[in-house]
């Protein structure tokens, strides 16, 4: 594999194993592109599960602290037990894509 500061690195495409720049977005040879998505709508997507992260955390606090300012203690307490599952599921989600959109023909074929 070649260093990351090197300008002419290159690396067999994913697709058609040709050898091309590390840093293409797409395949100058079979036009592969593996973040085939629209980057605008996978970014959308990586703010919405960060806020549903955010808020999740927020009503587990709550939850356990036992500050529900206009709500019954039990309501909130009660959402608070799921809000680890929602976190954690929308974390792997945000990582996934995260890694959609930096994806280049050169990565391997792992989330496909």
């Amino acid at each position: 594999m070649a260093e990351e500061g090197d300008t002419d690195a290159t690396a067999p495409c994913d697709r058609c194993e040709e050898p091309i720049p590390v840093d293409a977005t797409r395949c100058p040879i079979c036009g592969y592109q593996p973040a085939g998505y629209r980057p605008q709508l996978l970014r959308i997507g990586e703010y919405v599960f960060g806020a549903v992260i955010v808020v999740s955390v927020l009503i587990f606090v709550g939850g356990v602290a036992g500050i529900a300012p206009g709500l019954p203690a039990d309501v909130l307490s009660q959402a608070a037990i799921i809000t680890p599952y929602t976190a954690g599921i929308s974390g792997f989600f945000l990582y996934y894509l995260h890694n959609k959109r930096q994806a280049t023909p050169t990565d391997s074929d792992i989330f496909d």
